[in-house]
Parts: structure tokens; C-alpha cells; sequence
């Protein structure tokens, strides 16, 4: 050994009483070069044991430059090596070799949801909703490389008063396949992919599939369905590609027609997002709706993305389905007909730490955005979504405030009955407090082209562990042609109790 002070002499000492105590036998000690590597290899583990899988350890013991010994320990994502190491010149290093892995299976409830609620106009088409929700997850990892998961929930609806409505669906969650292996990963099976960068209206989410059960009365991820993908992730250090094609086309999740949330009124005649005219609203009444899609497959996507110091940014090109339905009076069918047109999306994000705030920024350009032209024929033009945000945290405690402009522009439009320019502004925010045994939050959005207003408060106590009881509304109102005007009768306050496990 090289010249070394007592101190170092006393860490070697007891580095080797812990290496003496410890499973590992010592087979092999070698003098790499001047930093003094011992190279340790392990043949097998004490007692005819193997570690279980994944579960390879580092372990550091490091010599600060004074009479404190400090031992780390960390499971590195492909590590097999355990080193022994003084901070400044000499590391002892010993190379465990691999050992069979261990499978894994795990089923858990995720998630149960109770909720009532009562309209608080009178003239709503109905009194009052009631809505039941359970999930599960079995999750079974044969190895390090290979996840096979299998998820499904169970959603029940009642609707009273007016024309009642109830309804029980068994759906698949996250259901797939997937294999790992050093810097990519692949997935097959039932999956929610949401790309971009917004909250509530991300410009560049396209291949998601849209729950409209409940409109908007549900945070984004909840207003999320999974559907077939296969989807393969390349990661390149702090960069990603993201390559997604979807074999089968799944439209949005609708209620039943005569649920307030339908977004076809036959009662009124009105259509949701679209102007209604007297010639509309006749045919609206009296056509039967097809709600359908035809079948296909949903299209593809191609996503880029980057993190770096205080910034993230990401490139995406699509050719994708809308899974929201538009609604288009067929003549030839003598059928209100739902219309999910295919579209060329082009777009990127951006978020940026400043200011002691999170600034974002998206778009996409659509190729084909549908329209129904004032003799009521269908068409399709081009569009940019766009939408801007900040996020912050008053006074850097646990309060969140997230604020957006959104807007949508149709280029070149012909005479239409839809709205050409919509702009939002909206967000949301959320204080706890009492200790964070309370939360008072809530989500917004106001339209500035024209009146259209939703306000969603809410008060919750969340002192149970992964439980919250909640009290909150939700209340409509606009001018012709928004959706706060198809809903201004559906406001309603309800209350609701939510365990997360």
C-alpha cells in the first residue's frame, strides 16, 4: 500500500471488519492503479440465499477528511456493484455478479368514489345525480424487464327526475403488457396517453380518448379513458421519443342520451358548441342520434422531448381520430351522426422555471378541424389551438395557483354556424389548511369573446388518511352557442367521499 495518515489507515481497517462481518466472501484483491480499487467478486451468498430481484445494492463507505465514517447505500436502476469508497484518493470496489431474479404480484384497490348532487334550478331537466365509481390493479413482475398489469373499474349513474337515467359499466383501465430494457421500454395493451403541457385544454392532446360521463364536472386525469396502443419510449439521458400507434379507434365515453351530460339536447334542440338556428333545432328534435364511430384505427403519433436546467420542451407530429364526437345532421341517413374526422396535428410545448413560477406555452396545428356550414353541410377546415400558463406558489407554502389564456382559430373559414375564435381564460388553485386537515380549491374558466362562464369551488376535509369528504358546485351560465349556455339549467351543488389507496 502507498503511503497513507492513521486516519485513512483506521477507515481500511474497519472497512474490512464491516467486509468481514458482512454475506459477501472476499475473493479476490487487486491494485487497479494508483487510486487502490480492490476488486472484490462474490461466487455466492451466505447461507445458499440470493437477493431478491431488482434489489442489487452500491454500498459507499466514504472518509470526509476527518474521524466521521459515512456509509451510503443505493439500489442503482441496472447497478451489480457494491463499492467502497473514501472520498479524495482510494475506493474499494467489489463486483457482485447477477443472481436470478424474483417475480412479483401485487393486486390492490385503488380507488372508491361516492357522489350526490342536486340541480338548483328548477329548470333543469332533472333533480338530482348520483354516481358510484371503484377501481382495481393486479400487477404481476416476473422479472426486472417484464410488468404485465391488468386494471378495471366499475361506474355507476342515476339520474332522477325529468327523464331518468341509469346506468353500470364494467370498463378496462390500464391494461398492457411491458418490456424494459436499458434505455427503452415498450407497451402493448389498453393505455391513457395525454400529451402537452395545459391544464384542462392541452392543444397537443390528441390521442387520448375523452370521458364526457360526467362532462367537466372531473379533474383532467379523471376525464381520461384508456385505449388500445402500442406505445414505444427511447430515452436519451435527460431527452425522450415517444412513438404511439393506436389499432383500434376509441371514441369518447358518452352517457346516455337522456342524461343532462349528452352533448346533444333533443328537448331544446340545441347542440353543444354550435349556434342553433330555427332550421337546426327542428331537425335536432325530431332525428334520431348514431353516436357510433366507425371502425379503424386511431392513428399515430410521433413525440420529441428534452429537460434541462429550468426548462422542458417537446416537438410532436400526428395523424390521429378525434375521439370527440361532432355532431352533423346526415340527410341521406335522416340521422343526427356523430363525426370523429382524421386529422394531420402538428404542435410543440414549452415550460420555463422564472420568476419563481413555472411559465408554459403550447400549440397544434389541425388540418382538418370539423364544421358545419350554414346550409348545414359538413366540412372540415384548418385550425391552431394554442394556450398559455403560469403556475406559482403564494408565499412558497403549499398553496398552487395555475392560471391560462386558451384559444382556438379556425383559418380561413367559410360561413359557419360554429364559432370561428373562442378565447378562455381559466385556471385553478388550492389552499390547504387547519394543518392540512382542510382544502378549499377550485377551477374556472371565463370566455372572453363572448360570455361563458363555469365555476367549479369546493371545500374538503382531508384529516383521514387517503380519504377526503368534499361540498362543492358547479354553475353554468353564457350567451347562445357556448357550452355555459347548453348547461346554464344543469348547476347543481353535491356532495361526495373519495379513498385513494
Amino acid at each position: 500500500m502507498a503511503h497513507s495518515d492513521n486516519r485513512f489507515d483506521s477507515a481500511i481497517l474497519l472497512t474490512w471488519f464491516c467486509l468481514a462481518l458482512s454475506p459477501l466472501p472476499l475473493i479476490a484483491a487487486d491494485k487497479v492503479d494508483e487510486e487502490e480499487v480492490l476488486i472484490i467478486e462474490e461466487e455466492s451468498v451466505a447461507g445458499g440465499e440470493k437477493p431478491a430481484a431488482g434489489k442489487d445494492e452500491i454500498l459507499i463507505i466514504e472518509d470526509k477528511g476527518s474521524d466521521e465514517l459515512v456509509i451510503e447505500g443505493e439500489t442503482p436502476e441496472n447497478g451489480e456493484a457494491i463499492q467502497i469508497e473514501e472520498e479524495g484518493q482510494k475506493r474499494l470496489a467489489m463486483e457482485n455478479p447477477p443472481v436470478e431474479e424474483q417475480s412479483n404480484f401485487s393486486f390492490k384497490l385503488d380507488e372508491l368514489w361516492g357522489e350526490y348532487g342536486v340541480f338548483t334550478n328548477s329548470s333543469s331537466d332533472a333533480s338530482g345525480l348520483g354516481y358510484l365509481h371503484g377501481q382495481a390493479t393486479a400487477l404481476w413482475t416476473p422479472s426486472s424487464h417484464w410488468d404485465l398489469q391488468a386494471s378495471v373499474r366499475l361506474d355507476g349513474y342515476s339520474q332522477q327526475g325529468g327523464p331518468d337515467w341509469d346506468h353500470a359499466s364494467l370498463d378496462y383501465d390500464e391494461t398492457f403488457i411491458r418490456y424494459r430494457a436499458g434505455n427503452y421500454r415498450i407497451t402493448a395493451g389498453a393505455q391513457k396517453i395525454v400529451w402537452g403541457r395545459i391544464d384542462e385544454f392541452p392543444p397537443t392532446d390528441r390521442l387520448s380518448t375523452h370521458d364526457l360521463s360526467r362532462y367537466i364536472m372531473d379533474d383532467l386525469a379523471d376525464r381520461r379513458r384508456a385505449s388500445p396502443a402500442i406505445r414505444y419510449e427511447h430515452f436519451f439521458g435527460d431527452k425522450k421519443l415517444d412513438l404511439v400507434f393506436l389499432p383500434v379507434f376509441r371514441e369518447a365515453e358518452l352517457p346516455g342520451v337522456s342524461s343532462v351530460w349528452f352533448p346533444v339536447n333533443q328537448q331544446s334542440g340545441q347542440i353543444l358548441g354550435l349556434k342553433s338556428t330555427p332550421v337546426t333545432e327542428a331537425l335536432v328534435k325530431s332525428s334520431p342520434v348514431d353516436s357510433k364511430a366507425s371502425d379503424s384505427d386511431g392513428g399515430f403519433g410521433i413525440r420529441y422531448s428534452g429537460t434541462g436546467e429550468g426548462l422542458d420542451y417537446a416537438f410532436t407530429v400526428q395523424k390521429v381520430r378525434q375521439s370527440l364526437p361532432y355532431f352533423n345532421y346526415n340527410s341521406s341517413r335522416g340521422v343526427l351522426e356523430a363525426k370523429y374526422p382524421r386529422s394531420w396535428v402538428l404542435g410543440g410545448d414549452l415550460g420555463v422555471e422564472a420568476m419563481g413560477a413555472v411559465w408554459r406555452l403550447e400549440a397544434g396545428w389541425l388540418s382538418d378541424a370539423p364544421v358545419t356550414r350554414l346550409d348545414g353541410s359538413y366540412d372540415t377546415v384548418k385550425s391552431l389551438n394554442w394556450g398559455a400558463g403560469v403556475e406559482f406558489f403564494p408565499g412558497d407554502g403549499d398553496a398552487r395557483v395555475n392560471l391560462q389564456l386558451t384559444g382556438i382559430n379556425h383559418i380561413n373559414a367559410p360561413a359557419v354556424i360554429d364559432r370561428t375564435e373562442i378565447y378562455l381564460f381559466g385556471g385553478s388553485f388550492e389552499v390547504p389548511f387547519a394543518q392540512d386537515q382542510w382544502r378549499i380549491k377550485g377551477r374556472f374558466y371565463k370566455g372572453l369573446d363572448t360570455h361563458d362562464l363555469y365555476l367549479n369551488p369546493e371545500l374538503a376535509y382531508t384529516g383521514w388518511e387517503s380519504q377526503e369528504l368534499y361540498l362543492e358546485a358547479h354553475y353554468f351560465e353564457g350567451a347562445a352557442g357556448t357550452p355555459g349556455a347548453f348547461h346554464q339549467d344543469n348547476s347543481l351543488v353535491a356532495v361526495g367521499w373519495r379513498a385513494k389507496f
